[in-house]
C-alpha cells in the first residue's frame, strides 16, 4: 500500500470509530479527535530520507491489515491467561489494557476515588473529567507527527492518573498492556495521562505482551505533567514476541523541584521505537533517562530522547546500554537542547553497546545543541565486542567460558538495572537477562559481578 491507500483505509476507518462514540461525539476531546485526523491527511509517513528516521524502516506497516482491525474490543482472557505476565511479589495496582482496551475484570484499583483518581481514559471521558479535557493533547504533536496524529484520531482508551498535592502512591501503578493476537493482526493506540499535584510521588510500571502468532502494533502516546516537587518514577519494561511492533512517545513537562527518572528495558520484539521527550518549564528540575535493550534475532529497536532545557539551573542525564546479538539492528539518538537563556545547565548523555556477532549492529547519535554559555555538558558513545583481556582474565581464573561471557555481560547489563528503585521489578528483570544468558545461578552471577567491578576499580 501506498501513502494514498492507507489514508482512505484511514478515512473509512475513522468514520467507523466516530460511529461508535455515542455521547462522545460533541465533547471536547472529541473535536481534536477530529482536528488530528484532518492533519493526518497532510501528514506523510515517515521514511528514511527524514533524519529523525534516517535508521528506521516503518514500511512493515504497508505488510499488515492493521487499520482494518483497529481495537477490537472483546477480551476473552481470564487471571490464568495474564498470570506469566505479573511481576513476582509486587504489592500493585493493576491495569490490564487488552488490544487496547481497558479490562476491568483483570485489573485491581487499591486507592478510591476521592482520594486518586486512577483509571481508565474511558471512564475519564465519559464521566466528563475537568482535568483530563484540560490537559490532552497539551503535549502531544499532533499536527507534526503522523504516529501521534494517528493516535490522537483514535485515542479511545489507556490511563488516567490524577494524584492531589501531598501524596505518596507507596504501591506502584502497574499497567499492563496485552495483544491478543489469535483471531488476526491486531492494533491499538492507548492514550495515557498522567497529572501529578504538588509534593507529590509516583511509581509506575508498563508492561507488554502478546498471546498469539499473528502480528500486533501498539501505537502509544503519553503525557506527564508534573507540578512542584513532583517526584516520578518511570519503568516501561518491553519484552514481547516477534511478531509485535510497537511506536510509543511520551511527553513530560516538569515544573520547579520536580525530579523525573525513567527507565526503559527492552528485551524483545520485532520492531520498537522509544521516543521520550521531556520540557524543563520551571528552575531546579532533573530528569534522568536510564535504559538496557537486550536484542537477538532480526529483532530492532529505536530510541530516540530529546530533552528540552529551556530554564536555567536544571540537570538532565541520560544512559543507555544495550546488548546486540544474532542479526539484531538498535538505534540510539539522544538529543539535548540548551537555550540561550539556560544558564547553569548540567547535562550528560552516555550510550554504551556489546555487539555479539558480526551481523548486529547499532546507529548511535548523541547530540549537543548549546546556546548558553555557563553550562556543563558532555555526550559520548561506545561499541565494541567483548573485551578479551576481561575475557582471559577471568577464564584464567577457573572460570568456563559460557561464564565468564555470562558475567561480563551480566555486569554490564547490571549498571543499568540496578538504578530501578522497584526491588520487585528489578529482580524480575535480573532473572529475565539471567535467563537469556543461561545463568542458574543468578546470586553467583552477581557476586562475581561485583568482585569483578572492585578489581576493575583498583586496576
Amino acid at each position: 500500500m501506498d501513502n494514498r491507500e492507507i489514508k482512505n483505509i484511514l478515512a473509512e476507518e475513522f468514520l467507523k470509530f466516530q460511529s461508535k462514540l455515542n455521547g462522545q461525539k460533541t465533547s471536547t476531546i472529541n473535536a481534536i479527535r477530529q482536528e488530528a485526523f484532518n492533519a493526518i491527511k497532510n501528514l506523510e509517513l515517515p521514511t528514511r530520507k527524514s533524519e529523525a528516521w534516517r535508521f528506521t524502516n516503518v514500511s512493515w506497516l504497508n505488510e499488515h491489515d492493521f487499520l482494518l482491525r483497529n481495537g477490537n474490543p472483546d477480551i476473552n482472557l481470564s487471571n490464568e491467561d495474564i498470570e506469566p505476565f505479573t511481576i513476582k511479589d509486587l504489592n500493585e495496582n493493576l491495569l490490564v489494557f487488552v488490544n487496547g482496551t481497558f479490562s476491568e475484570k483483570l485489573s485491581r484499583i487499591k486507592y478510591p476515588r476521592d482520594e486518586i483518581i486512577i483509571e481508565s481514559f474511558r471512564d475519564a471521558e465519559k464521566r466528563n473529567a475537568p482535568n483530563l479535557l484540560k490537559h490532552f493533547s497539551l503535549l502531544a504533536d499532533y499536527k507534526n507527527d503522523f504516529f501521534t496524529a494517528l493516535n490522537t484520531a483514535f485515542a479511545k482508551d489507556g490511563v488516567y492518573v490524577n494524584v492531589p498535592a501531598g501524596v505518596i502512591i507507596d504501591e506502584p501503578i502497574h499497567v499492563m498492556f496485552i495483544s491478543d493476537t489469535r483471531q488476526g493482526a491486531v492494533m491499538s493506540n492507548p492514550r495515557n495521562i498522567f497529572l501529578i499535584g504538588k509534593c507529590s510521588q509516583i511509581n509506575v510500571v508498563e508492561t507488554y505482551h502478546t498471546i498469539g502468532d499473528n502480528p500486533a502494533f501498539t501505537n502509544m502516546v503519553t503525557e506527564i505533567f508534573m507540578n512542584f516537587a513532583t517526584h516520578f518514577e518511570f519503568n516501561k519494561i518491553q519484552n514481547d514476541k516477534g511478531n509485535s511492533y510497537y511506536i510509543g512517545t511520551t511527553q513530560v513537562e516538569q515544573a520547579k523541584n520536580s525530579v523525573f527518572n525513567a527507565s526503559t528495558i527492552t528485551m524483545s520484539g520485532r520492531f520498537i521505537r522509544n521516543n521520550m521527550y521531556t520540557a524543563f518549564k520551571e528552575e531546579n528540575a532533573e530528569t534522568n533517562l536510564n535504559g538496557f535493550y537486550f536484542m537477538r534475532n532480526n529483532d530492532f529497536v529505536d530510541n530516540h530522547t530529546l530533552i528540552d532545557h529551556a530554564v536555567p539551573n536544571c540537570n538532565s542525564n541520560e544512559f543507555y546500554k544495550g546488548i546486540l546479538d544474532d542479526s539484531a539492528k538498535a538505534v540510539f539518538n539522544g538529543k539535548v537542547i540548551v537555550r540561550p537563556n539556560a544558564q547553569k545547565t548540567n547535562a550528560y548523555q552516555q550510550n554504551k553497546n556489546i555487539l555479539l556477532t558480526d551481523d548486529s549492529k547499532i546507529n548511535t547519535k548523541p547530540e549537543l545543541e548549546i546556546y548558553a554559555d555557563d553550562v556543563k555538558c558532555s555526550h559520548g558513545a561506545t561499541t565494541g565486542y567483548l573485551d578479551k583481556e576481561a575475557m582471559f582474565y577471568l577464564r584464567s581464573r577457573g572460570i568456563s567460558e559460557e561464564m565468564a561471557k555470562s558475567l561480563l555481560l551480566n555486569s554490564f547489563a547490571s549498571e543499568v538495572i540496578e538504578r530501578i528503585k522497584i526491588a520487585e521489578l528489578r529482580d524480575d528483570i535480573k532473572r529475565q537477562v539471567a535467563d537469556r544468558l543461561t545463568v542458574d545461578d543468578l546470586y553467583f552471577c552477581d557476586v562475581l559481578g561485583d568482585v569483578f567491578k572492585a578489581i576493575e576499580n583498583k586496576q
